[in-house]
């Protein structure tokens, strides 16, 4: 699951999805241009007099349909849509005056991508076919510790196959911070930005965990015995289904020796993890992670990401063809502003802005998915 919580500004009209928890109620504008165009004066500072955004992560809103932006509208008026402006912008103006400026907009030209790549070009980039390819490429240098697929077999290192992503992304960000220290770590993941971060956790997520054949000082036996403080978070055979705790089953035994003797003297800081084994013996820290080593690991149930291809294809079900339109119920997203899609996407990827039928559909999706798809239908251009 990618479930994030992102801070994104809720700026200008939503107009993707449709307004409120599920479909639009189908609408029909039947509002006035030219009156609109005199409602629209109060939309420029953001919105722009041509209905093209001029700020940041705004929409574009010229050649939008008319009954989805009035439907969006009510929705903000009534208080079923989330944002301070257009509560207050919307709150002001009376039905018929929705009406209006939604047939406005709806009948300035459209915005059309000036984008220096032709369209082929920027086609060919968006819908690569292996979406694991680029974050392969980029785990490279994590292959001699981890890995290629994230299981290895050397005594004191940990394999990443099959571990919970959102656990990995913690870990990572707080190596990033310098929460955890490891000089090698520390210097791998500084530069790396929350997507890289991401999409690698997903990676080694989506990975068949194996166990680690390696050596354990300990007795296996001895230590099922001690497992009780770490039953509650890591599960009795370590293979927790939290997702923010890491999965023990399977890894290698000096590594998890060596990690709990970290928590124990404050090497790592993590108040649970120290109470739990401040009062392990150095032979019962040996034992434990001796059983938690011989346990079998267990794949996580990790769809393949889709590519780029495959989400255009379910969100064009709603969005027409190419995100050019079709249902007036639903929002062209052809050639609408990048930064507007990425936000939005995030936002109902977060769970922050209400639509059903969009928070299913966003709630796989990770943090390049969300740029390659926001790149691909900014640069379409509207028929």
């Amino acid at each position: 699951m990618r479930q994030t919580t992102l801070g994104i500004a809720t700026a200008g009209l939503v107009l993707l999805g449709s307004p409120g928890t599920g479909i639009a109620a189908e609408t029909t504008a039947g509002g006035d241009a030219q009156a609109g165009q005199v409602v629209a004066k109060a939309c420029v500072e953001c919105h722009g007099i041509d209905g093209i955004g001029t700020t940041e992560g705004v929409p574009h809103l010229a050649g939008q349909h008319a009954a989805y932006l009035q439907a969006a509208l009510a929705a903000y008026k009534a208080g079923q849509r989330q944002g301070a402006a257009m509560q207050e912008a919307a709150g002001q103006l009376s039905d018929a005056d929705l009406a209006n400026v939604a047939v406005y907009f709806a009948g300035l030209p459209p915005f059309r991508q000036a984008a220096a790549a032709t369209q082929d070009q920027a086609q060919a980039v968006a819908l690569e076919a292996n979406p694991f390819a680029a974050v392969k490429a980029a785990t490279a240098d994590c292959a001699s510790c981890h890995g290629e697929d994230g299981n290895i077999d050397v005594p004191g290192l940990p394999g990443l196959a099959g571990q919970h992503a959102p656990y990995l992304i913690l870990a990572l960000r707080a190596y990033r911070d310098g929460t955890r220290s490891d000089d090698t770590m520390q210097a791998f993941v500084a530069d790396l930005s929350e997507a890289e971060i991401e999409d690698m956790a997903y990676y080694y997520a989506a990975m068949t965990p194996q166990r680690a054949e390696t050596p354990a000082a300990g007795d296996a036996i001895a230590g099922l015995a001690v497992t009780a403080p770490c039953v509650g978070c890591h599960g009795g055979d370590g293979n927790t289904e939290d997702p923010k705790t890491p999965r023990l089953s399977g890894l290698d035994a000096e590594y998890l020796a060596t990690t709990i003797e970290l928590y124990k003297n404050g090497g790592r800081t993590h108040d649970v993890m120290r109470d739990a084994v401040l009062a392990l013996r150095e032979i019962d820290v040996r034992d434990l992670a001796a059983f938690y080593a011989a346990q079998k690991p267990k794949a996580l149930p990790i769809r393949k990401p889709l590519t780029t291809a495959q989400w255009v294809e379910r969100c064009d079900r709603c969005h027409g063809q190419d995100g050019a339109g079709g249902d007036p119920r639903f929002p062209i997203l052809a050639g609408q502003a990048e930064s507007y899609l990425v936000n939005a996407l995030k936002l109902y990827h977060a769970g922050d802005r209400a639509s059903s039928i969009m928070q299913a559909m966003s709630f796989p999706m990770g943090e390049s998915d969300i740029q390659r798809l926001a790149a691909y239908y900014a640069r379409k251009r509207t028929p």
